[in-house]
């Protein structure tokens, strides 16, 4: 049952985006003011992997779009730690703070339920790396933060470890009306 929820949340998200344009000119309370909409309502995050982009929504609505890079291995579904994929599916917003190297960090709730049975099942299937202690574990740590090198995300160039890496102007831009708990739905 919560899986159904998930993929018509996931599918309503994904149906906005398709007709979504591109408001990358103006500022959140700019396209908030524009749109009636207030800037202090709740969020929500879809990034289109194929499309590198991440669109930010406040209360269901589209407000913008911004451009993103990901692991160093962006094709396909995070499986291990150390597989520089980054995840895709529904996940949460644990957390957030000001990070020196990337200018803000946002946590996700990675690995969920669904990704600890996704790892059992590849493992079992002989699909990841052994230690001497068995497979290799999923990892943790995967957020939404800037970069140390604008020329790396300008040049299109994925570079982290499997997390989704903005402009900073751009993460400093949603950084504030972005709140624990909202949802940040990641597709291929």
């Amino acid at each position: 049952m919560v899986r159904k929820g998930r993929f018509f949340i996931a599918l309503f998200f994904f149906l906005i985006v398709l007709g979504s344009s591109d408001g990358y000119t103006k500022s959140i309370y700019e396209i908030c003011e524009e749109k009636g909409i207030s800037p202090w309502r709740a969020s929500s995050i879809v990034v289109m992997k194929s499309k590198r982009t991440l669109f930010f929504y406040l209360d269901g609505k589209f407000v913008k779009a911004y451009p993103v890079v990901f692991g160093k291995n962006p094709q396909g579904q995070k499986l291990y730690e150390g597989d520089k994929c980054t995840p895709e599916g529904v996940f949460r917003i644990v957390s957030k703070r000001f990070h020196e190297e990337w200018a803000r960090f946002i946590l996700l709730n990675y690995p969920t339920w669904d990704d600890v049975q996704r790892h059992r099942e590849a493992c079992a299937a002989g699909l990841i790396p052994l230690t001497e202690d068995g497979c290799i574990g999923l990892g943790g740590g995967i957020g939404i933060h800037g970069t140390y090198s604008e020329a790396l995300n300008r040049a299109k160039i994925d570079w982290t470890e499997g997390c989704i890496s903005l402009f900073n102007r751009d993460i400093e831009e949603f950084f504030p009306y972005v709140e624990e708990g909202a949802l940040v739905f990641i597709f291929p």
